[in-house]
């Protein structure tokens, strides 16, 4: 009779250690990213505030912009609010690694590194790299070719895909810390840097609002390196980019990203690529 007794005992132990294992295994799921945006209500996103037309502040210190515009729609239609944190560069990247924000845009450029590295968006503006020069030739940056940078004090924020590129063509690097644009522009006009590699477009955009205050500024002849821009998420998983992806393509098809474009690009389309910009010199910077 002990014995069954026993048998018992060890039996309905065994049943009820076998019930919290799975009770615990159940609460042990992990929260997926997106479950924890969509719980709060609100996606927290770091941009710099500064890089006109993508991010930055209008006369009324609104923040606006391309990017800014873009991510409000994806909210809006996500059913959440976006919580913008103003940051520099390599804070930003910092930021998405430790979690305390949902994703960067920064105007992006996407390559395999980032990829291995973190979840990218779909891309959702395309463009090429030029770069801003003294009108007046003196800063010596001509060639299709780009071998006259070597030498040149290339102007960038520390870590950015465009100064790895003038480092690896020979130029000397002057850094910046998320400064406004104007800051960059005095220094090439000034001669402290001779030009400043970047965005085509954003900046042939900056260089004909601001002509006035900076005359002896231009850009350069020569565009390279074709680009496609992504949103940065944390690589932890694939929830939000699966909610994120569907919609800018969704924006792309129904036209909402070609008026955003057109509206911040005086009139240019860059939801798709450049005609031509598969035959523009490309420099890897990778190594």
């Amino acid at each position: 009779m002990l014995k069954k007794l026993s048998a018992l005992f060890t039996l309905g132990l065994s049943l009820v250690l076998v019930a919290c294992s799975g009770k615990s295994a159940d609460t042990a799921k992990e929260t997926t990213q997106w479950e924890k945006i969509e719980q709060a209500g609100v996606i927290k996103v770091a941009t710099p505030g500064t890089y006109w037309p993508t991010s930055f502040h209008n006369d009324k210190d609104e923040l606006t912009g391309y990017e800014i515009e873009l991510l409000n729609e994806i909210a809006k239609r996500l059913g959440v609010k976006v919580e913008y944190q103003e940051l520099a560069f390599a804070e930003s990247f910092a930021s998405v690694d430790n979690g305390s924000v949902d994703l960067f845009v920064n105007n992006l450029d996407s390559t395999p590194e980032r990829e291995e590295k973190y979840n990218l968006s779909v891309p959702y503006k395309y463009s090429v790299s030029g770069m801003i020069v003294r009108a007046d030739g003196s800063s010596g940056i001509e060639k299709a070719d780009l071998s006259d940078w070597k030498g040149k004090k290339a102007a960038g924020e520390a870590g950015t895909n465009f100064m790895k590129l003038a480092e690896k063509l020979g130029a000397e690097l002057v850094t910046y810390d998320n400064v406004s644009g104007d800051v960059y522009l005095r220094d090439v006009e000034n001669g402290r840097t001779d030009f400043i590699p970047n965005d085509y477009y954003t900046q042939a955009l900056y260089v004909e609002m601001m002509k006035e205050q900076f005359p002896n500024l231009a850009m350069g002849k020569a565009k390279y390196n074709p680009t496609k821009q992504a949103m940065v998420m944390n690589k932890a998983d694939n929830s939000l980019k699966q909610k994120i992806d569907p919609i800018i393509e969704e924006m792309i098809a129904d036209g909402t990203l070609k008026a955003l474009s057109e509206k911040y690009y005086s009139g240019a389309d860059l939801t798709k690529p450049e005609e031509g910009a598969d035959k523009l010199p490309v420099v890897d910077f990778s190594k």
